[in-house]
């Protein structure tokens, strides 16, 4: 049901990921066209409270500025609550919403996801160890199929990829999207929405690159995340036009010590974000 500001329900059931994501089912290629719909004048929106409440409740900082999740933390009622808000998310009439809130809606869609794979796999010392399948067949958490929406399975590539990169063209995208690492964009403390949703983006594009993880100068070298290179394309086709990108975000004192004499290093934490047994 569509959710107005006067009229909310949060239905009041959980979903069993397994049945919905079978590999029985037959999986054609994604069909651009129900995710492109939109109401342009639309003031519905989505509840986010449930994932805003389990942000709240299992995001810890540490001393480098680190958000981290307490995956080991987390009680059975609040999974259940996790499973509770994606179903919801999944049954939601998309087209419904404005572009805004659909933004937001992808956004927290991937970040639940991610936590809830994790979830579902401690205690991984990385979201790169988690893989499904007997070689050669092996696929890793981030290609295997997560989420039934209008009839098709996606991933979290898909989502990210597929999904939010030509819907909405943003760079933007990569620093709201967390992938459970430490060298990742932080995961937000809050949810997304439409109001907010430009807004929170900025702010995490400054975070990140204004952060070692993302940017960090020695006497020799410019040490860049290789989150850069993961996604080069949509930070610019070049080289400068990506720096142009990077330098848009970083504070004053930290451009000046830009030069073509330093040289380029890339590197990528891919410790899990975790921070279990810190809130003790």
């Amino acid at each position: 049901m569509a959710l107005t500001r006067r009229n909310f329900i949060v239905a009041n059931f959980s979903l069993i990921c397994s049945a919905c994501v079978s590999n029985n089912i037959k999986i054609s290629k994604i069909d651009e066209k129900w995710w492109q719909k939109y109401s342009a004048n639309s003031k519905q929106f989505v509840d986010h409270t449930p994932w805003g409440y389990l942000l709240e409740k299992y995001i810890l900082i540490d001393a480098d500025g680190n958000h981290l999740f307490a995956y080991g933390d987390v009680s059975r009622q609040d999974r259940e609550r996790l499973d509770v808000y994606i179903h919801n998310l999944s049954t939601f009439p998309l087209e419904t919403l404005n572009r805004k809130e659909q933004y937001a809606y992808w956004l927290n869609l991937y970040n639940a996801l991610m936590v809830r794979l994790v979830l579902s796999e401690y205690l991984v010392l990385s979201i790169n160890d988690i893989k499904f399948g007997l070689p050669p067949f092996t696929i890793n958490g981030f290609n295997k199929k997560l989420i039934y929406i209008k009839g098709q399975v996606l991933s979290l590539n898909d989502i990210r990829l597929k999904i939010l990169v030509p819907l909405f063209g943003d760079p933007r995208i990569h620093y709201g999207l967390c992938d459970a690492a430490i060298g990742s964009p932080n995961i937000q403390r809050k949810p997304f929405t439409g109001d907010w949703v430009d807004r929170m983006l900025d702010g995490a594009a400054l975070d990140f690159i204004n952060h070692k993880k993302g940017l960090y100068i020695n006497d020799k070298e410019l040490i860049l995340s290789r989150l850069f290179v993961r996604y080069q394309n949509q930070f610019g086709s070049n080289s400068s036009s990506q720096l142009s990108h990077i330098k848009y975000h970083l504070v004053s004192g930290v451009i000046n010590k830009i030069n073509v004499k330093l040289r380029v290093v890339y590197q990528f934490d891919w410790s899990l974000n975790d921070g279990t047994g810190m809130r003790n």
